[in-house]
């Protein structure tokens, strides 16, 4: 006899620009899970979880969650953790990505979690003062021609779609089937 398990799951997220709450959101919408940024989320909480999916996006290499993930590393250590990252790379980019990871991710977390990056947007009239500065420096230091004209235009590569292969883990996840004896 089986019986599916109803494990409790939610998603956690920090962002700049829009990008990220919006992946949150589609995430908590096809889980239907609750969606919380990770300011307000506390620690004493988490454990009440079985599964948490954080969202977060590169800001100049660094994840803007990192410091909650560390802070937060040791109740992580018993959950499902799933990340998705939210980053102006290409999904193809795997140097890069590897360098994301190796950058920000506590070593044990690094170990048990399931990555998914994400691509995100940039609305060049959106920015700060400083990020547009950040992106035109980076845009004349691109060497490739296609992504410096990418980085001086802007770009949106946020889709729902994206969020297929994390949502389907999920699922696989928390849906999973136990024989019962």
């Amino acid at each position: 006899m089986k019986q599916t398990t109803n494990m409790k799951g939610i998603v956690i997220y920090e962002g700049k620009y829009g990008a990220t709450a919006q992946y949150a959101s589609w995430l908590a919408d096809a889980l239907y899970l609750r969606v919380v940024n990770a300011d307000r989320q506390s620690t004493s909480n988490l454990a009440q979880f079985d599964y948490v999916i954080v969202g977060s996006p590169v800001y100049m290499g660094k994840l803007m969650i990192k410091d909650w993930l560390e802070a937060n590393e040791w109740v992580l250590l018993n959950k499902k953790l799933f990340l998705f990252i939210v980053s102006s790379a290409s999904p193809d980019d795997k140097a890069r990505q590897e360098n994301v990871l190796k950058n920000n991710l506590p070593e044990a977390l690094a170990n048990i979690v399931q990555v998914f990056f994400l691509q995100g947007r940039v609305v060049i009239n959106k920015l700060s003062l400083k990020d547009r500065l950040i992106v035109r420096f980076g845009a004349m230091m691109e060497k490739d021609p296609e992504k410096k004209a990418l980085m001086r235009r802007g770009f949106d590569g946020v889709k729902k779609e994206n969020i297929t292969d994390l949502v389907k883990n999920v699922l696989k996840f928390s849906t999973a089937e136990e024989v019962l004896i």
